[in-house]
């Protein structure tokens, strides 16, 4: 039996021959129809015809079928599909496997550093280049699916070399440094924001882990001083892509619970869910400063208010942060609220993640350095990944402490002043020791 799966315009006929999944691409759904129809006649007959030669495009479609729908999950599967759709297809994929050589691939990649970048929807202006870091994932795409090429045999030697492996490269995030993030805690008059402020600088929590934080999962201690206040982090709030979350079943069991839509429309391509974190190390138990859970507390007292005004117009969900219906809160509406703080009150542009990387960097300062613990707070797999992550927060230290070491050794006059200041006070100190006076004049007339 053969099957019809449609990607993008094209469709593709999906069979099995000698114990081989083989893809083959068309431009129409009746001509991939009426292929099907052909091979499950000549599989029934014993006169099956070898398929035409297998080009990129169906390479990819096999590959997202037999490899992205097992390991990627619904954000991830929603990316790698739109860039196999935006530049690998439309530049290579009529391109047969047997005629990709290093040399076109090597083309391929040149080509892509001059393409301007497929626009998002929504994009104002004019889209810049394709990123090198966008060039970096679509390289790690074509590698993993020629890899696969080999091992399946439909190529007998992988047309991509290490040589032209672009470089992963990330932008530098602007962040606030502990005085910054003080100033904007004292001047910020939204309790809403305010919470989430202090859950991302105190408990090093992702906006969508704070917007996906459950009731049950919050134990405040209040006996105790709030002293011994913990949150369980085991879900976080997302919005996925309708079709992915349609196509992952096997990745459906992370989804607990997708939240009604307020509008609705055939055009309507994704869902708000509250799903398990990316990773497991993501799930994890925080401790709330206690600061951060007397606050929390009150925006409890603040949210059980809002349910006794209006009743059975809350929609209860269990979540700690909501809107006053009781909605879920999704980043935007938290990222404009920071943006418009941030104007009101002339502080340094940030997005609301970097709140993570001034947490990160000010608990590495007070510890000690204690990367173990600051990566159980993270959510990191690994110690080494904090380390790799907040490398430039270690990099900004060590340029201080050069500074430091400059003015203090390489400069004489400072140098100087400052032995003035201590031999100064030195002496003041010991002429203060009873007696001592009549002592050092006897010794400095000998």
């Amino acid at each position: 039996m053969a099957s019809i799966v449609q990607r993008g315009k094209s469709f593709a006929v999906v069979y099995y021959q000698s114990g081989r999944q083989t893809w083959e691409t068309y431009h129409t759904k009746e001509q991939a129809m009426a292929r099907k129809n052909e091979v499950e006649h000549q599989q029934l007959t014993g006169t099956f015809v070898p398929p035409p030669i297998i080009t990129v495009t169906d390479l990819m479609n096999r590959f997202i079928e037999t490899y992205g729908k097992v390991k990627w999950g619904f954000s991830t599967y929603e990316a790698n599909v739109g860039l196999i759709n935006n530049y690998i297809l439309p530049s290579i994929g009529g391109l047969s496997l047997k005629s990709c050589t290093n040399k076109k691939m090597t083309n391929f990649f040149n080509n892509l550093r001059e393409q301007k970048a497929v626009r998002r929807v929504g994009q104002k202006g004019e889209s810049s280049l394709i990123s090198e870091r966008c060039i970096y994932e679509i390289y790690g795409l074509l590698n993993m699916a020629f890899q696969l090429a080999v091992e399946w045999e439909d190529i007998k030697k992988h047309p991509m070399t290490k040589s032209m492996k672009p470089t992963s490269t990330r932008g530098t995030r602007e962040t606030w440094d502990a005085k910054t993030a003080q100033k904007a805690i004292s001047v910020c008059e939204s309790l809403r924001l305010l919470v989430y402020i202090h859950l991302a600088l105190g408990c090093s929590m992702r906006i969508g882990e704070i917007s996906g934080l459950l009731w049950d999962k919050v134990i405040f201690d209040e006996e105790n001083n709030f002293e011994d206040a913990q949150i369980k982090i085991d879900t976080q709030l997302s919005r996925i892509n309708r079709e992915a979350h349609e196509t992952l079943k096997r990745k459906q069991g992370q989804i607990k619970m997708v939240f009604p839509e307020v509008y609705q429309g055939k055009n309507y391509k994704t869902l708000l869910v509250l799903k398990e974190p990316k990773t497991r190390a993501s799930i994890r138990t925080v401790y709330l400063p206690q600061t951060t859970a007397q606050l929390l507390y009150q925006w409890k007292t603040h949210q059980e208010g809002i349910k006794k005004a209006i009743g059975d117009e809350f929609q209860d969900y269990n979540l700690v942060m909501t809107l006053d219906n009781g909605r879920p809160i999704e980043s935007g509406i938290i990222g404009q609220e920071l943006y418009e703080l941030i104007k009101k009150n002339n502080l340094p542009d940030v997005d609301f993640h970097s709140l993570r990387h001034t947490s990160t960097s000010v608990k590495l300062v007070i510890t000690g350095g204690d990367i173990k613990g600051v990566q159980g707070d993270n959510g990191h797999g690994t110690a080494q990944m904090t380390v790799d992550t907040y490398a430039e927060i270690f990099d900004n230290r060590r340029k201080e402490n050069a500074k430091k070491f400059d003015k203090a050794f390489f400069s004489p006059p400072a140098l100087e002043d400052d032995s003035a200041k201590i031999l100064e006070s030195l002496v003041a100190k010991i002429l203060k020791v009873p007696g001592i006076k009549d002592k050092l004049i006897r010794i400095l007339k000998s």
